[in-house]
């Protein structure tokens, strides 16, 4: 009776821990074309995004990426993007939620060095960086633009 019992606790315990599978890479993508290997995640999403007519929405289907403005008919490409030139390279890096580029997205020449750099929110590049707080209210910008204004009708 002893033996069954232990028998029974060892069985518990071995199932205790074998209630996660694994990640064996099911949510990942890998297109190797003759000018650039890609590597996508495909992470689901929780919901279907609002469509907006006027952002592009990437997506995978038939073993390519592709790209549509306002829908999509595929799985939505939802976590890290790296495509590679033919020798391994990074020739493109950046990270999609819902199908839409979002975060910092950096592309490189095909001797490695960086050639651009561009911040991206929901679907939308961001172009201009927005000066600090600090910078934007100051107390005393009126009397130097009333101070400015009077050295140039002196003039």
């Amino acid at each position: 009776m002893k033996y069954i019992i232990l028998i029974f606790l060892c069985f518990l315990c071995c199932g205790a821990f074998a209630q996660k599978l694994p990640d064996y890479g099911l949510n990942k993508v890998r297109i190797t074309q003759p000018d650039k290997i890609i590597v996508a995640e495909i992470e689901p999403v929780s919901s279907d995004p609002a469509i907006k007519p006027n952002l592009l929405y990437y997506w995978y289907s038939a073993n390519a990426v592709h790209t549509t403005q306002g829908g999509f008919s595929g799985k939505l490409l939802n976590g890290q993007y790296t495509e590679y030139y033919p020798d391994r390279n990074l020739k493109e890096q950046g990270e999609f939620k819902k199908g839409l580029k979002d975060g910092v997205w950096k592309s490189w020449n095909i001797d490695g060095t960086i050639a651009v750099t561009t911040t991206w929110k929901h679907g939308s590049e961001i172009t201009g960086k927005r000066p600090p707080i600090w910078k934007r209210i100051h107390p005393f910008r009126k009397k130097q633009k009333i101070a400015d204004s009077l050295s140039n009708v002196k003039k």
